[in-house]
């Protein structure tokens, strides 16, 4: 009877690590400690692992291609590189490592010839975060499944993989109205992305089914024309409350309040959108409301390796369901 070939699998479970280690430690890379390296390669000899004989299958190393568009990685604290940061946690559980491609505007706007993840074995894609939709387009041609994460666009063939911007900031209007308020003012660029528009849209829907006109001198924009967070000027009058795009401009809207002498909750409430930071410097905790970005990383990640697999077509958009986090920034009015 033939003998049994040893995969990268067999290795790491007789070790109780990952995939991955085995992988580093074999190929020699960084990540793994001296130690922790000799065990995996007497593992490997007394198994009769043969590095030579060994094809690439679902059970080995499979390589997955991360795409993040610039203008996200250059702001501190990037929720898009924390979203990163929990596919490759997800990537490494499955026995999968991620290559990440940082796509500058030129390349997105396909003005340079652009080959995603030159060099590279990878067998399928993630987006992360909104890019062209030429670009979506370009990348989607069939060569390999691509996912995207916390937006959409309209073309066929990819699945992607958002939070519940619309019905998340519809709750988050509907708290501050339910607290009292009846002028409230979105901070917030619709058109910068479609997720901003959904969010601002759940914010017009609250203010409307409670009969609450929606004032034009309240919506404040805060995006520049490469999507990037940039400064506004507070209008003269302003509203009881303000509902805000993403939590980083909740924090600094509210530095912006402060400078003017106003306090919040006590002279003026705000909330904000997707739990970013867990606080403000031990201050202020924020109301907001939290994408469940690890449910959103771990579907997207699931979803890609079915479809490499051949068990699943592509199934559109996929709403993943997030939660009202309560803190310090709403009073009564």
């Amino acid at each position: 009877m033939p003998r049994k070939k040893v995969k990268l699998k067999d290795i790491a479970e007789e070790l109780h690590t990952s995939v991955v280690t085995v992988s580093n430690a074999l190929n020699g890379k960084k990540g793994v400690s001296d130690q922790l390296r000799r065990r995996v390669l007497e593992t490997a000899e007394r198994l009769g692992y043969d590095p030579g004989k060994q094809e690439l299958d679902d059970s080995d190393v499979m390589e997955i291609g991360v795409l993040i568009a610039e203008r996200y990685v250059q702001e501190d604290s990037s929720f898009y590189m924390d979203v990163y940061r929990m596919v490759a946690q997800a990537a490494t559980k499955k026995g999968c490592v991620t290559v990440l491609e940082i796509v500058g505007r030129e390349k997105e706007g396909l003005v340079l010839p652009f080959v995603p993840f030159s060099g590279a074995d990878v067998r399928g894609m993630i987006v992360i975060g909104e890019m062209e939709s030429q670009f979506i387009h370009y990348i989607n041609d069939g060569r390999m499944p691509v996912v995207c994460l916390d937006f959409y666009t309209m073309d066929p063939g990819v699945d992607y993989i958002i939070t519940n911007g619309f019905y998340g900031m519809e709750k988050m209007t509907s708290r501050l109205i339910e607290a009292g308020y009846r002028e409230i003012g979105f901070v917030g660029t619709p058109r910068a992305t479609r997720s901003i528009m959904d969010r601002y849209l759940g914010y017009c829907k609250a203010l409307k089914e409670h009969g609450i006109a929606e004032r034009e001198e309240f919506l404040l924009w805060d995006r520049g024309e490469e999507n990037e967070i940039i400064s506004f000027d507070l209008p003269e009058r302003l509203p009881q409350a303000f509902v805000c795009n993403c939590d980083k401009t909740a924090y600094l809207l509210i530095e912006k309040l402060q400078v003017r002498g106003l306090r919040v909750p006590e002279d003026i409430s705000v909330v904000g959108f997707d739990y970013s930071r867990k606080d403000m410097g031990g201050k202020l905790r924020l109301t907001t409301y939290e994408s469940n970005q690890k449910a959103m990383a771990a579907i997207g990640l699931n979803c890609l390796l079915k479809r490499i697999q051949g068990k699943r077509v592509p199934e559109g958009v996929r709403i993943v369901q997030g939660k009202v986090i309560e803190g310090d920034t709403v009073a009564r009015w």
